[in-house]
């Protein structure tokens, strides 16, 4: 709720068009991660190794959610992006430790450190998915 809240509040630098399809590959890419990572590599559970309905709402929230704040404030600068890369990547960093810590995420064979390209190449991967977007929206056409 409170990610759901804050996004309402936020100032927007995105538009709904954006927001709708930033939501759903956010929820498609961490689906596909943690399906591939968590349970056929089976390296780490959230909470109970079984799928909750749970688990599948809090899959369908908060990555996204994250990804929208995100998004909405990636700078156009690249020289300020590296900054703001480094700053999403320590945060992801900080909230995973946080996860381990309250029991929600156990890792098997996961460690903290590993999830550090996966959140640099996710805010790439974000950045990269705006100008797309943005891009078609201009031209008709996808031209990244």
């Amino acid at each position: 709720m409170v990610t759901i809240l804050f996004i309402i509040a936020m100032p927007k630098h995105l538009t709904v068009k954006e927001i709708y399809i930033t939501w759903g590959w956010m929820s498609t890419l961490t689906l596909l991660t943690d399906l591939v990572f968590g349970l056929v590599l089976d390296m780490y559970d959230f909470v109970d190794p079984k799928v909750t309905f749970a688990d599948l709402t809090l899959e369908a929230v908060l990555p996204p959610s994250y990804g929208i704040i995100i998004a909405n404030f990636i700078p156009e600068k690249r020289s300020r992006f590296i900054w703001y890369l480094l700053g999403v990547a320590v945060a992801a960093m900080f909230y995973e430790w946080l996860s381990v810590l309250a029991g929600y995420l156990v890792y098997k064979e996961w460690k903290l450190w590993y999830s550090i390209p996966v959140y640099i190449l996710g805010t790439m991967f974000l950045r990269w998915h705006l100008k797309c977007i943005r891009s078609s929206s201009r031209h008709g056409s996808f031209v990244p």
